[in-house]
């Protein structure tokens, strides 16, 4: 998959909810009969940045994690890998014999309560979609939001042959970039199995490209390669018993970190249930389905960037049964530019909301009806959808992200699976 194919995908995905507020002037390019607003700036895909927070952020650093149980296995002592550390951590032996059927899981070593990590999270930009599908799947949205999630791609390259089904195995789900680009994806995740689901479907995924398992310990959790058919290496990381993360080695420390900054964040005030540990990394509000939160806003933007909020989080909660909301927290670095942003984009809702490509779709009353509620440094803007429209806004995004699979394999040569 090229570059250019690999920012649509990822820009449909996390773009889904991001458009409604960033760029209300998203929807009108479903049709040429809309009136553009006049924006001073443009959306734009960082090549690269760094995975991190607005601002850099100190940190104190956790307690020593307790060690692994078990003692080191001397045959993988000489390992090419191990070489690459200082200190190589103790090694649990979970080699996959080449058969049909599942092994039992190793014993592995146990995450601290508090995971640790780096003594800062430098400043940088960071992509996080979370979901949460156990509420999805008990959702009338439940079809359509399976659809568009199976619709993605990338699912197949990260977790095909590792036998995880995202919608039905997972409970809530994390999908993280700094840039939008796949090799720097992380994935997160709590499953609603056995603690021997996620070290089982690490040896599928072993078998089924002919590779062996080596556990290890890093930064206090178990953690194996992970063989996805992508060509990133990447490492699964076991931060409880039903909690993981998949990301690439050198990332682990800084999703970690995250982890820990989230558990230290003032829930009320970002609107989120307080959690601890790896439960942090996946924390969302009360009764919330979806949500996006932006990092680094204006590393996304090009251009005029007076009425861009430093940080954005979106979030949409089913409140009826044929009825969600969607709310927007827009932080800004004084209370000034909150309240002049707050005036601005009441503008923009109020000019889309005229358009008549906006009234037959039904969001022309949506947007006349926005909210936008100052609050210090911050806006808080919500507004309903109703069903058909979010399937409307779903149906969209599937298309695009399924014709955007069409061009990358239309008229590829085959390509032999594996590294």
């Amino acid at each position: 998959m090229s570059t250019g194919q690999q920012l649509e995908a990822f820009s449909t995905t996390f773009g889904l909810v991001a458009s409604l507020a960033i760029h209300l002037a998203a929807l009108a390019s479903l049709t040429s009969a809309t009136t553009q607003y006049e924006f001073d700036f443009e959306l734009k895909l960082p090549a690269e940045v760094e995975f991190g927070l607005t601002g850099e952020m100190a940190m104190a650093p956790a307690e020593e994690p307790p060690s692994a149980r078990g003692s080191p296995d001397p045959r993988w002592a000489g390992d090419a890998q191990e070489a690459e550390d200082r200190a190589p951590p103790t090694i649990i032996d979970a080699g996959v014999p080449d058969t049909g059927a599942d092994t039992a899981a190793p014993e592995l070593p146990i995450a601290s309560p508090t995971l640790s990590g780096p003594s800062r999270i430098p400043p940088g930009a960071q992509l996080a979609l979370r979901v949460d599908l156990r509420r999805i799947r008990e959702s009338v949205l439940a079809p359509d939001v399976t659809s568009f999630l199976r619709g993605v791609p990338d699912w197949q390259l990260l977790l095909d042959g590792s036998g995880i089904d995202p919608v039905a195995d997972l409970d809530r789900l994390l999908v993280a970039t700094p840039n939008l680009e796949r090799s720097r994806l992380v994935l997160a995740g709590q499953h609603r199995h056995g603690e021997s689901f996620a070290p089982k479907s690490v040896q599928r995924l072993a078998r089924s490209r002919g590779k062996t398992v080596r556990w290890r310990q890093r930064h206090g959790v178990a953690t194996a390669p992970w063989h996805n058919l992508d060509q990133t290496r990447r490492t699964i990381a076991l931060l409880s018993a039903q909690h993981f993360s998949i990301s690439r080695r050198q990332d682990l420390e800084r999703v970690l970190a995250m982890a820990m900054a989230r558990e230290l964040q003032d829930a009320n005030k970002e609107g989120l249930v307080a959690a601890s540990g790896p439960a942090a990394l996946l924390s969302m509000g009360p009764d919330e389905a979806i949500s996006l939160e932006i990092e680094g806003v204006h590393r996304f933007v090009l251009g005029n960037i007076k009425h861009i909020p430093i940080r954005l989080r979106l979030a949409v909660r089913e409140t009826g049964r044929d009825e969600a909301t969607l709310s927007v927290l827009a932080t800004y670095a004084t209370e000034d530019l909150a309240r002049d942003a707050s005036v601005y984009w009441k503008k923009v809702a109020a000019f889309y909301s005229q358009q008549l490509i906006m009234s037959l779709t039904g969001f022309g009353k949506t947007l006349r009806e926005m909210e936008f509620a100052p609050e210090e440094e911050r806006i808080r803007i919500s507004f309903r959808l109703s069903a058909d429209q979010i399937r409307f806004i779903l149906s969209y995004a599937e298309g695009r992200l399924r014709g955007a699979r069409g061009a990358t394999n239309k008229g590829a040569a085959p390509r032999k699976k594996g590294p």
